[in-house]
């Protein structure tokens, strides 16, 4: 009885140590073509959908730009197995960006948003896709 339990909770730690995110959730399902009108959404709309950014700046002519990113990584299962992992192990990651300029009424102006997505393996291979809109 001990055995199984003990080989459950390794298995629990194991699973639990594979996955981490970072960054604001609601970033990953956003789509600006069906939820954004140039010249006319707002600020305060873009907080109420997505909420605070991770980041502000202005730009030199005068214009906020707010940016929300996210990004999840997960362990590949076979990274766990003692010398399978070294040849079968590896992490995915995916990210994505979206990108707000808003003009000095705080109407956006301008979107742009990022996706990637970055296999890798113990050394062995890495795949990378990236894509901008």
């Amino acid at each position: 009885m001990r055995k199984v339990l003990l080989t459950a909770l390794i298995i629990v730690a194991l699973a639990l140590a594979g996955c981490a995110s970072s960054g604001n959730p609601k970033v990953a399902d956003f789509n600006p073509a069906t939820q954004i009108e140039y010249g006319k959404t707002t600020k305060a709309e873009i907080k109420a959908m997505l909420g605070e950014p991770n980041g502000k700046k202005y730009g030199a002519n005068g214009k906020e730009i707010w940016v929300y990113s996210y990004g999840q990584a997960q362990m590949k299962p076979a990274t766990f197995i003692p010398i399978v992992g070294l040849f079968a192990g590896g992490m995915d990651t995916q990210g994505r960006s979206l990108t707000f300029v808003f003009d000095e009424k705080g109407v956006i102006q301008k979107e742009g948003s990022g996706d990637a997505q970055i296999e890798g393996g113990s050394g062995r291979r890495m795949k990378k896709s990236i894509t901008e809109e």
